[in-house]
C-alpha cells in the first residue's frame, strides 16, 4: 500500500491535503529545517499533531539543517519534544542527529535525507541497519539505477521525491547579499522566494533562496513522475513525496491527486505528463534524470 507524503504550508490546511489523497504531511521550523515549503511555529506543534491524528494523517517533520558544535544543545532539546509529541517520522541529514536519537531509544522515528549522497543499494541498506524508519534516494539518479536498487535492498523502507523542485546546490554563505555588495546595491533578499538565476546557455530561471542557513539554488525544472509511476510501484516503492516549496497549497493538491488517479489506473501516466506540462509551461515541468546520467563522457 502507498504513502504519499507533502509539504504543508498551514495547519489549517490538512484537511485539504487530506482530502486530496495525502497519507501524512510534512512540516517544517525556523533554525531546524532546510528547504521547507512554509515555517510552522514550534508552539503550534501540538496543534499540528492534534489535527494530523484528527484527520488520521500521519506527521513528519523537517529537522534537516546540519548542526554546529554550539547548536547541539538546541539539537538534543528538539529531539526530546519530538519524541513528547510522538511525531510519525523526522527527516535528518545530520549524523549528531541519529547518534542522540539513539541515545533516546527513537531512531526508528529517522528518515535519512542527505539530499544528493544515496545514489546505490549498498548505502541504503547501510543506514537502513542502523533501525532508521527509511532513506530518501538522491534526485540525480535514472530509472533504471532506481529500479535495480530496489532488487538490492528493500524499497518499501525507501523513499522517493517524485514531484516539485529539486535542490541542487547549497551553501552556508549568503552568496546573493555578498555579489550586491560588491556590486555596491545591498539590499534585503532574505526568505525571498520570487529570486531566480540563469545561466548563459540555458533558458529555465533556476529559484535561488536566501535565508538563515545559507543560499539554496534549485533545478529549474519542475520534476513530475506522473509517467513513470507505475514502474516504481511495480518493483516495490511505497513512500511517494511532493514538495511544494515555490508554489501554493493548490498546486500540491492538483498534482496529488492527479498521481492518485494514475495509480488507481484512472488515467494514463504519459497522458497525465503531457497535459500538465502543457498547463503548467511556465513551471518547465520534465522528467530530470530519470532518463539521463549526471555525469558525461568525453567519447
Amino acid at each position: 500500500m502507498s504513502e504519499w507524503i507533502v509539504s504543508a504550508d498551514r495547519i489549517e490546511n490538512f484537511a485539504r491535503l487530506k482530502e486530496a489523497g495525502a497519507d501524512a504531511v510534512l512540516i517544517g521550523t525556523d533554525f531546524y529545517s532546510a528547504r521547507a515549503m512554509a515555517c510552522i511555529a514550534l508552539s503550534d506543534y501540538p496543534k499540528a499533531k492534534q489535527e494530523a491524528q484528527r484527520l488520521s494523517l500521519k506527521l513528519y517533520v523537517l529537522m534537516n539543517r546540519m548542526f554546529a558544535e554550539t547548536e547541539l544543545d538546541a539539537m538534543r532539546a528538539h529531539l526530546h519534544l519530538l519524541k513528547e509529541l510522538d511525531v510519525d517520522g523526522i527527516y535528518y541529514g545530520d549524523e549528531g542527529v541519529l547518534w542522540e536519537s539513539m541515545r533516546l531509544g527513537m531512531q526508528d522515528k529517522l528518515i535519512y535525507h542527505p539530499d544528493t549522497l544515496l545514489t546505490n543499494s549498498y548505502d541504503v541498506n547501510y543506514y537502513l541497519q542502523e533501525g532508521i524508519q527509511r532513506v530518501v534516494l538522491a534526485k540525480e539518479i535514472t530509472l533504471e539505477e532506481i529500479k535495480q536498487i530496489a532488487h538490492h535492498s528493500i524499497p518499501s523502507r525507501i523513499e522517493l521525491l517524485v514531484h516539485g523542485r529539486v535542490n541542487v546546490m547549497h551553501s552556508k554563505r549568503w552568496l546573493l547579499s555578498a555579489y550586491m555588495e560588491h556590486l555596491g546595491k545591498p539590499c534585503d533578499l532574505h526568505a525571498r522566494k520570487d529570486l531566480a538565476i540563469i545561466e548563459t546557455k540555458r533558458e529555465e530561471a533556476m529559484p535561488i533562496l536566501e535565508d538563515d542557513l545559507g543560499t539554496h539554488v534549485f533545478s529549474g525544472y519542475t520534476l513530475a513522475s506522473f509517467e513513470e509511476l507505475d514502474e516504481l510501484l511495480e518493483v516495490g516503492y511505497t513512500h511517494f513525496r511532493i514538495d511544494g516549496i515555490f508554489y501554493d497549497i493548490d498546486w500540491v493538491c492538483e498534482a496529488l491527486r492527479l498521481y492518485r488517479s494514475v495509480e488507481a489506473k484512472e488515467s494514463k501516466g504519459r497522458e497525465v505528463f503531457r497535459s500538465y506540462a502543457q498547463t503548467h509551461r511556465e513551471a518547465h515541468v520534465g522528467s530530470g534524470f530519470y532518463y539521463k546520467k549526471t555525469g558525461l563522457h568525453k567519447g
